[in-house]
């Protein structure tokens, strides 16, 4: 015998549907951020690519990877340039503020690599003013 399973809610199947599009989205966004650390780590490194990435995901505006590490590449790639960081914090403005697992911050990372321009090292302390007063682990 087929056992019965009784039909779901119309308010059932709205729910079931918001979980599995938050689960899409939260899949695209990891894949979006995989795809931004292999370009943002790259000798190949420009604002076409990392705005061609961003906008193929269409990710919805509230929602962030849980991983920002694409930023902090981006922070000390010698091909950085204002641009990208505008760009970068335009879409993932919690980016900024983001330590990594030995407490570093994009602005750490930025100041410890001698070819990010100076523009860089300002568009990161404006959008993380407190990150100047950081030291690894002591934000």
């Amino acid at each position: 015998a087929i056992p019965y399973i009784p039909a779901m809610s119309e308010s059932e199947r709205e729910s079931e549907s918001d979980d599995n599009s938050c689960q899409s989205e939260s899949k695209s966004a990891e894949l979006l951020a995989d795809e931004l650390f292999e370009c943002c780590k790259s000798d190949c490194l420009s604002e076409e690519c990392v705005r061609e990435i961003i906008e193929r995901y269409e990710l919805s505006s509230h929602y962030y990877p849980s991983d920002y590490q694409f930023f902090q590449m981006a922070c000390c790639n010698v091909n950085i340039t204002e641009e990208i960081i505008q760009c970068l914090l335009e879409y993932f403005p919690p980016a900024a503020i983001e330590e990594d697992e030995e407490g570093q911050l994009p602005l750490h990372y930025a100041c410890n690599s001698e070819d990010v321009p100076l523009g860089v090292i300002q568009l990161l302390i404006d959008a993380a003013p407190d990150s100047v007063r950081c030291e690894d682990n002591d934000c």
